[in-house]
């Protein structure tokens, strides 16, 4: 591939809804760009970007897809991004790389949920954006009522460049509105420029007098022009409008078909015409020794941020980079800020969808891929040793889904853990752990299908089946009462016997408090040396549990009195007395279960709010309080059981619509209804007989 400068690249992430058509748009794109002999069809299992074996089986995007070629003399990276709400951190990584966004709407359906979370992503980074209205030949398209939803959704900034010729069944091209002039599709699918129709004469002048407003407000002599009633070119429109696309105040609107390939090239040419080139600001970073905050502009040294990586046994690891500033050549040693290492590279290159092309050089602003990395991760920056400079790491969505996991077949322990930690490099959005309490391993995704999805791939890549388990919830069990009791062991079998003797005073504690043992003997009764094997014998009895096997919190235990054997008293006999006399006495304390409990914070739109309030009370929730943070979005603070929240990610999605997010973290231990308690003790009896 041939070098590229900073001002002949431009990087686009495509975006939207699931099922508005990203990635068959992308197929498109580099159909028209050369370099694919036919469009490839994601339902027909031949998408060049969606080339993974679980994306061709569910056909839709599971994961960002770089797919680079060149229009014009111009290098374009486009990024496909997944539609569907499990995958948002790959959405999230790739517009905090890419310098603009392409969201895509389905004609027919208009604005859904993605389009409005894509939109306040790019919001939040000042991302420039663009609309294209995809799916025009379909029924029910309706070029003018998405843009209406669109300006009532997201301003006045949002402005058509097109418009479309026919709809539906009949849609067959598009009128550019900045050059006047039109491209359509003759009834043989040639494609054709020609003469604006003259049935869409008025529509035409409205629209472009449409986008002369818009762009004469954001323009101060345009402004001056249009009020004077000055004729304004076609140049001095294009200028304008780049420069509010720029300044994320202006928001254009495209339509075609990427099924009939309409609108494709007119959409490559605004691309390049409008869209901003990489690296136009400068970059703020740290000095990792001092921390001091610093600046990096294009034509600095070298520096990257890693923004994604994939993991394949076969393939190794791929890192895709966005170069910041300076040149990248190969052969080149790059030093990782935040391993503390260097690392030679032997080449890199771009790709599109699974196939590579080698580079020899690429500027500040490009993105590129490179192999076999071996410390390198997502969110790694890389630069030279001698000018270091640290950029802040791509923020990613915490996941909100847990569930146990474990290996179907005994002895596949070892190729699990090789697997999570080959997949916890690809996906920062998976998180694996152990639950200290209840000894299961635990991963936790953004869905359920995010999870499943990652099973596929275990197995796939790593020859290991996998098996998603019900998380254990870690209850812990409590006295409520005091008690005296005395334990005794006290066995003779031929010669040396054994013989422990114990008085315990049991007591509860505040809630958090632990465990607590001290020793009030007097007078000899029990030598010193065997106090050691009676709180022994009390903290492994007490971790046993002993209502249901749960560790017993929150208990006070005084050693008060016992006797002993001058011959027959040893560690064993005395440890063995302490736990029969706390078993005794634990039950006699009227024993309680206790319950983990989380506080949630959750982010809803206020028109869900009373569903989102009577879903928790009906989980045995509580809210803690309301509070309006953005127009229309309110936060709900509320405490829930862990028992009541494995499943709470996919019910707030379906309430919300797919529009809510929540966060949660353990706050305390509560006691578990009575019912409830009951039934898990009889479960936990249950299976203990079966076994």
């Amino acid at each position: 591939m041939k070098e590229y400068t900073r001002n002949l690249i431009r990087n686009i992430a495509i975006v939207g809804h699931g099922k508005s058509g990203k990635t068959s748009l992308t197929d498109t794109l580099i159909f028209n760009a050369g370099y694919a002999k036919r469009i490839g069809k994601v339902d027909e299992g031949t998408s060049l970007i969606d080339f993974e074996v679980e994306e061709v089986k569910r056909k839709m995007s599971i994961s960002s897809t770089l797919a680079s070629c060149e229009w014009q003399g111009y290098k374009l990276n486009f990024i496909d991004t997944p539609g569907y709400p499990d995958f948002i951190g790959e959405v999230k990584s790739v517009m905090q790389a890419a310098d603009s966004a392409l969201i895509v709407l389905c004609a027919p359906a208009g604005i859904e949920v993605e389009t409005e979370k894509v939109w306040e992503y790019a919001s939040a980074i000042k991302l420039p954006r663009a609309f294209f209205i995809n799916k025009m030949d379909r029924e029910h398209a309706d070029f003018y009522a998405v843009v209406e939803q669109l300006k009532v959704k997201f301003g006045t900034g949002v402005v058509p460049i097109q418009i479309p010729i026919g709809s539906e069944e009949a849609f067959h091209g598009v009128v550019d509105l900045l050059s006047m002039n039109t491209r359509f599709v003759t009834s043989n699918n040639v494609p054709v420029e020609g003469e604006i129709p003259e049935f869409l004469q008025k529509e035409v002048e409205d629209a472009r007098q449409q986008l002369i407003e818009v762009v004469a407000e954001f323009n101060n002599d345009l402004l001056d022009k249009y009020l004077e009633g000055k004729e304004i070119s076609e140049e001095e429109v294009s200028i304008a409008l780049a420069e509010g696309i720029q300044a994320a105040k202006i928001f254009p609107v495209l339509c075609g078909s990427s099924l009939k390939n309409i609108g494709s090239r007119k959409l490559l040419n605004s691309i390049i015409n409008y869209m901003p080139e990489p690296m136009l600001k400068p970059v703020m970073g740290i000095i990792p020794d001092t921390g001091e905050i610093i600046e990096r502009v294009a034509t600095d040294e070298f520096s990257a941020i890693v923004f994604k990586t994939t993991a394949d046994p076969f393939v190794g690891r791929l890192n895709y980079l966005k170069i910041i500033s300076g040149v990248l050549k190969a052969d080149m040693t790059l030093y990782n800020v935040d391993k503390e290492k260097s690392e030679k590279i032997n080449a890199f290159f771009t790709m599109r969808g699974k196939q590579q092309e080698a580079m020899e050089i690429a500027h500040a602003g490009d993105i590129v891929v490179i192999a076999k990395m071996q410390y390198v991760a997502t969110g790694d920056t890389l630069c030279s040793k001698e000018n270091t400079i640290l950029y802040e790491p791509i923020e990613f969505p915490k996941p909100m889904f847990t569930m146990g996991i474990q290996a179907k077949n005994k002895g596949d322990e070892d190729k699990i853990s090789n697997a999570l930690g080959r997949i916890t490099d690809e996906d920062l959005t998976i998180k694996v752990f152990k639950d200290s309490e209840t000894k299961q391993l635990l991963i936790s995704g953004i869905g359920e299908l995010h999870l499943e999805i990652i099973l596929d791939k275990i197995k796939r890549k790593f020859g290991v089946e996998v098996l998603l388990k019900e998380r254990k919830i870690p209850y812990r069990e409590t006295i409520t009462a005091s008690e005296k009791v005395e334990g005794k062991h006290k066995k003779q079998s031929g010669g040396h016997g054994q013989y422990g003797h114990v008085w315990l005073q049991i007591e509860p504690l505040p809630a958090g408090s632990g465990f607590e043992f001290i020793e009030t003997l007097f007078g000899g009764a029990i030598p010193k040396q065997y106090v050691p094997a009676v709180e022994k014998g009390v903290r492994e009895t007490l971790e046993a549990g002993i209502l249901a096997g749960y560790p017993m919190v929150d208990i006070k235990v005084n050693l008060c009195d016992g006797s002993y054997h001058n011959v027959d008293s040893s560690e064993i006999a005395f440890k063995m007395a302490s736990a029969l006399a706390i078993k005794k006495g634990a039950m006699l304390a009227k024993p309680i279960l206790l319950e983990p409990i989380y506080n949630l914070t959750i982010s809803i739109p206020e028109y869900y709010m009373g569903d989102i309030i009577g879903n928790l009370n009906a989980s045995r929730g509580r809210i803690l309080g309301m509070e309006n943070i953005t127009k229309g979005m309110g936060l709900v603070r509320a405490q829930a059981p862990l028992s009541e929240l494995a499943r709470y990610a996919t019910d707030l999605r379906s309430i919300s619509q797919g529009r809510g997010t929540f966060d949660m973290e353990f706050s305390h231990y509560e006691e578990l209804p009575n019912k409830l308690a009951k039934d898990i003790i009889e479960s936990k009896k249950n299976e203990k007989s079966d076994i």
